[in-house]
This record gives structure tokens, sequence and C-alpha cells, in this order.
């Protein structure tokens, strides 16, 4: 400091950001969807641009038209959810022959990722309208495996989830059959940020009873789970679906037995709906050896969670001295945070990790700093086994309780012998 000022008397420099940043999860129940509306109001939903779209809001949502867009708002509606939705409208097609018409709007909704159109626009919500979304669906444009092959709007989502980071796909499957489901959820064995639904679920939107997909309902369920519970640390299967009539085909379940549908489609990565209305979804798409580990949807979500919410508030360090000061409070963030998400039951244990190895002098020297953090979450209880035997010394115990009641009763001629 300079040895001579420019004023005489006493000032206050007032700095009043927090010393250890705060660290908590985002709002990560936010919808992001993106589907043709050929019947929308072009002013209201321009092609292309992301546009707020609250469920509470029968005026806004009639303004998208008859069709799939506005059947997906009303499945979130009819979980009873309040929610505002970050929607895209996509380019629908005119074209007249159905298969090529079908074909062209899937292209339009996968988009293209360097223009940033169809479910692309979706990265610029937060940018556009506020919103970032913790979850992606395109419900009628995400079942099919055109040419035998990966559907395309849902691995242009899957890579648009991933860039996010707290995101998952809710995908629906192939109806046919199981085996075609199944095959389908081959397709993203290797990523864990897809949830694939088997089979379709019947709803009634005012109009009679209609078949139509799971994938709102299922991204419902999981915004209900959070919103309930405050964070996406929770498991939201095995609970029913509120506004679903049924499903489409039955699946079929038996407690203690393997071999029923709806767990040989849970064991292939396939989500689906037992006894009506009962979701039975634990895992993602995540079948392939190296990821199997984190098929858990609540444990990859409690993972990307955690790694999403500490990037924004440890902004406020950057630009600060390397000081030993500066990584103690560092450090002491994070401990914070991490103690915080135990007692919660996020994660089970943690640590914090210094280590002189990772961060050498000239890691250092040109401002960088490494810190390893460790945790294990909280894994949701997928498989009960009890097992069952007889207790042959049981009868011993019974001898003695008869014997001891007979010798009660105080009779002369009633004795118990050995």
């Amino acid at each position: 400091m300079s040895a001579t000022t420019d004023f005489v008397g006493v000032r206050v420099f007032s700095d009043l950001r927090s010393t250890v940043a705060k660290i908590d999860t985002r709002d990560s129940t936010v919808p992001g969807i993106c589907l043709p509306a050929p019947a929308a109001d072009n002013t209201a939903f321009p092609i292309g641009e992301p546009v707020r779209v609250s469920t509470d809001d029968p005026a806004q949502v009639a303004l998208l038209g008859a069709g799939v867009a506005r059947d997906t708002i009303n499945a979130f509606a009819a979980e009873g959810i309040v929610a505002d939705i970050a929607f895209v409208r996509s380019q629908h097609s005119v074209l007249t022959d159905q298969t090529a018409k079908l074909e062209a709007e899937i292209s339009a909704i996968a988009g293209s990722a360097s223009a940033k159109t169809g479910s692309w626009a979706l990265l610029d919500a937060k940018s556009h309208i506020g919103l970032e979304p913790g979850c992606l669906l395109s419900p009628g444009y995400d079942s099919q495996r055109i040419g035998a092959v990966a559907n395309a709007v849902v691995t242009a989502q899957s890579a648009i989830a991933a860039k996010i980071i707290d995101c998952i796909v809710f995908a629906n499957t192939p109806v046919t059959t199981r085996e075609l489901a199944a095959a389908y959820a081959d397709d993203f064995a290797a990523v864990t940020n897809v949830v694939a639904l088997y089979p379709q679920a019947v709803v009634n939107f005012g109009d009679g009873n209609i078949i139509r997909p799971l994938s709102p309902h299922v991204a419902a369920a999981m915004i209900r789970r959070d919103k309930e519970t405050g964070g996406p640390y929770k498991a939201f299967w095995n609970r029913p679906l509120r506004g679903i009539l049924g499903t489409s085909i039955p699946v079929s379940y038996v407690d203690g037995e393997i071999t029923t549908t709806g767990n040989w489609l849970n064991q292939n990565g396939v989500g689906t709906v037992i006894e009506q209305k009962l979701l039975w979804a634990p895992f993602t798409t995540a079948t392939d050896p190296t990821v199997a580990s984190w098929r858990s949807i609540k444990r990859i979500r409690t993972r990307r969670a955690i790694e999403k919410a500490m990037m924004r508030p440890m902004r406020q360090y950057l630009a600060e001295d390397m000081s030993p000061h500066t990584v103690s409070l560092i450090f002491r963030a994070l401990d914070q945070f991490l103690s915080d998400l135990v007692t919660v039951g996020a994660i089970i244990d943690y640590e914090v990790l210094w280590s002189k190895s990772l961060n050498p002098a000239s890691l250092l020297e040109a401002g960088a700093l490494r810190v390893k953090i460790r945790f294990a979450e909280t894994p949701d209880l997928v498989d009960l086994q009890i097992y069952s035997e007889p207790q042959p010394e049981a009868f011993d115990v019974l001898a003695a309780a008869i014997a001891t009641s007979i010798g009660q009763l105080g009779l002369n001629r009633v004795r118990v012998t050995a």
C-alpha cells in the first residue's frame, strides 16, 4: 500500500461475500422437451427457440394446439405436479408419406449440435429463459429403431444430458415385444443417463381412453419425489403413477420369481410398470460391464448432482491469491457440503484429500489446484433376500414352556418328569 493517500479520515471498504462457499444442489426437476407442434401459435412458440411453459397455465398450454406436445404437457399435469418446462418446438414435416414424415421429424428433433437446432437448443434454455433441464424427453419420436440402429433423438439427448451433467433422458422403447424393448435398451448399454420404458400407458385427458408413451409420467414421478424430499438423492420407483389408468400391455410380476417379465425387463435395462400403476424402474440402460455398477438411477443421479453442485459456487475462489488460506477455505467448503450430504443420507461417507503428488510446484505456479474428493452414494435397496429354514430346537423351547406351565398348576397328583 502506498505511504501517501488522498484522504484524511476513516474509510470502510466492505466485502460482504461469504468466505466459505455455500454449495447446494440446483433444482434439477425442470423437464426439457423437444417436439413438433404443427398447430401451435407461431408467436408464442417460435420454432427452435426455448420457451418456458407452465403446467398450470391452461391458456399457454392451449396455444400449443392439439397434438403430441400438448398431450405431453397434459401427462405432467395429470401426475399432479406443477412445473415449469423448457420447451423447444421442432420443425414439423408436411410430407404425406407417413414413414418419410416420421423420419424427417425425428431428424428435426435430433437436430444439429453445431447449429444448436432441435434438442440441442435446450442447451441454451438456461441463458434464454432461466431454466436448465434436469431431464430430457421427446415422446412419440424416441422409440423407433429406423434401420435397426439406435434412435437418433435419444442418441442426441444422451449427449446433451452429458453436457448438462446432472440430467437424465427418459425414452420409450418399442412395444411389440419385450425382446425388442431389450434390444432397444442395448443400443444405450454403455451410457448411464438413459432410462428406457416399456410398455405404454392408458390415459384419459378428457376425450376418452387413449394410449400414450410412459416417459412424461415417469419424469413427473421423478419430479414429484424430488420435491417431496428436497433434492435428487432419493429413488422414485416402487411408487404408483397417478396419471395413468393402466398399461397398454400387462406386465407380469410375481414376488420372489426372477423369470417374470417385470424382473426380466429390469435386468435388461428397461423400466416398466407392474400391477397396472406401480413404477418398477430402478435402473438405467447401463448393462455394459464397464458401466453396470452405475446402473442405479438413484446412485448416478446422486453422483452427477454432487459433481454439478460444486461447479458454480466454487467460482468465488477464482482470482483469489493462491495461498494456504484460500486452499483452506476451499477444503472447508467441500467438507461442509459433503458433511450435509451424509446427514441427509445421500452419501455414506467421504474424504477430501490434498495430494502433493497431484499438485507439483509447476502446477501451482500456473495457478492450478487439484483437490480430490472420495465418497460413496447410499444405494437404494433393490434385492431383499430373506432366507427361511426349519428350527427344530424351537420344540425344546415349547417342551420347557409346557413343563413350566404344568408345574405352575399346583396340583398334588400332577407332576413334570424328565
